[in-house]
């Protein structure tokens, strides 16, 4: 456990707010822009998140305290599906590392058989007893390299039998959800419990007044602990912060835990205090679908505006040496199939001498995902004008982004998350002042029709994704002249947005004390 060292300094008498977020948080602006807005109100604030180093670390960072804490390995939950898989392929080794030891078994003894052969008489130590001739090592490891050879054939049809969704999944659900309706998600999905045991100790150590919970992994969390410190005389009051609409995930979310979310977050919506969320539709279906007494709060993903001198973080267009009038569109964020990324690196071959720059997570990069973005830039033709850069901090990424000629958001239409979604990107771009280029999701495409702040295509097409950009770049001022407004960049901005938790704060915890002047 590392030393805890902070640059908080809360006022004396501050009330003191537990952030809970299912994430390592960095790469969360919206996370830790609510940290330090909210601690630069006053607030005593401590964020609660996930170490991937496998120690705890508590340390400060612009006002607030951060404590990450390492999460436990929990074997998955028993399901008809790893029952199934056991009798459909019993050659196959229990489990992945199992699978891997025995790989680097052959690698080993096909290393010691070639030693063997090289090996010149009468040279080395002596041999004990157990030295059969070659031939019989030869035989023997080639009997050994086919049962391991087809145990591990074995072992990757089980996992892809493991990988399936179908009617084994859904008797799962149905056999639990009537055994213990919304408590379900104790068979489901065993995240929960890696999150509480983690979680739990921290939360009850700092002993909050308040527990900002971002995301619905935590939100029972926070309830079961707050029952506890209840339970001692502590009042602790719980804010819940919805990113996203639970049962509107469709993409890459295995249904056993879509399904344990959605009931979790039904279990213990009733314990908060007051709900927060990231747009109007999403607060409409949040109030709906749990009966609240009054709709949630609406904070926007929006970015920094004026905020304090930072040292000058560059420009994209620099960074990847382009001149002024080499056409230039960017991307930044998250890089998985659901945001349809491909779909730019395809409408770029229509589009002769357009470059496109991606701000992407190193790790990201190195998922299957990413590399195959770059494997299909060389399939195109297209490599040299493709550029893949590092994540820049959420304060400077606006001023970085600004020299691009447009910002696009390719997100693939279906999804209810997708289709309510007004996402940080959209603001990080407005900021910019950079035209849009967004596919048809039904709000963020409504706001750029609205505002006149870009263009919208197909999603998934290339084609009308490239007559989009075309537009752009034949008449880049039009578009940016929705930008004139000064009052539209500053309702689009953190500062204009935060002041609803301040206003949400103020009356579960009373307000913070005044700064000294």
């Amino acid at each position: 456990m590392t030393a805890t060292t902070t640059d908080a300094a809360p006022e004396p008498g501050a009330a003191r707010v537990v952030m809970v977020v299912p994430n390592r948080i960095e790469g969360d602006s919206r996370v830790q822009k609510a940290a330090a807005s909210v601690a630069a109100s006053g607030w005593d604030v401590h964020l609660v998140g996930v170490s991937v180093t496998g120690e705890e670390q508590h340390y400060g960072q612009d006002g607030y305290s951060v404590h990450k804490i390492p999460l436990p390995k929990l074997a998955p939950p028993r399901t008809l599906r790893r029952a199934a898989a056991f009798w459909a392929h019993p050659l196959a080794y229990a489990t992945p590392d199992k699978a891997r030891q025995r790989r680097l078994r052959i690698r080993i003894e096909k290393t010691e058989l070639e030693a063997r052969r090289q090996e010149r008489p009468g040279i080395g130590g002596r041999d004990g007893l157990l030295r059969p001739p070659l031939v019989l090592s030869r035989a023997g490891r080639k009997v050994q390299r086919a049962w391991i050879g087809r145990r591990l054939a074995a072992s990757k049809a089980r996992d892809r039998f493991l990988k399936r969704e179908g009617r084994l999944e859904r008797w799962d659900i149905r056999w639990w959800t009537v055994l213990l309706g919304d408590r379900a998600w104790r068979r489901l999905d065993v995240g929960f419990h890696r999150f509480e045991t983690a979680f739990r100790p921290e939360i009850l150590r700092l002993e909050p007044d308040l527990i900002h919970v971002h995301d619905a992994f935590p939100l029972g969390i926070a309830a079961r602990a707050a029952d506890r410190m209840r339970a001692k005389g502590k009042q602790v009051r719980i804010l819940y912060d919805a990113h996203e609409y639970v049962p509107g995930h469709s993409d890459g979310v295995p249904l056993h835990r879509q399904v344990a979310l959605t009931r979790w977050e039904r279990r213990y919506i009733p314990y908060a205090d007051a709900v927060v969320t990231v747009s109007g539709p999403l607060a409409a279906l949040l109030k709906a679908d749990h009966g609240l007494a009054r709709e949630p709060a609406v904070v926007l993903n929006a970015p920094l505006g004026a905020g304090p001198a930072r040292p000058d973080p560059g420009d994209i267009r620099s960074d990847c040496k382009l001149d002024e009038d080499t056409p230039l569109a960017v991307y930044s964020g998250w890089a998985a199939p659901e945001r349809q990324i491909e779909v730019m690196i395809e409408a770029a071959r229509l589009v002769p001498d357009l470059h496109l720059a991606f701000l992407i997570s190193k790790v990201r990069m190195e998922s299957a995902y990413g590399k195959s973005l770059v494997a299909l830039g060389e399939e195109l033709g297209v490599a040299d004008r493709l550029h893949f850069r590092d994540y820049v901090h959420y304060a400077d990424l606006p001023r970085f982004l600004s020299t691009a000629d447009m910002g696009i958001h390719p997100m693939r239409t279906g999804s209810v998350n997708h289709e309510i979604a007004l996402p940080n990107k959209f603001f990080e771009y407005s900021h910019a002042r950079l035209p849009l280029v967004v596919s048809n999701v039904k709000t963020m495409a409504a706001e750029v029709r609205r505002l006149g702040n870009g263009e919208v295509f197909a999603s998934g097409d290339p084609a009308s994704m490239a007559e989009a950009i075309r537009k752009i770049l034949a008449g880049k001022d039009t578009y940016r002249r929705a930008y004139d407004d000064p009052a539209l960049l500053e309702e689009y901005s953190w500062e204009h947005q935060a002041r609803t938790y301040t206003a949400l704060y103020e009356e579960l915890i009373g307000p913070a004390p005044r700064r000294a002047a």
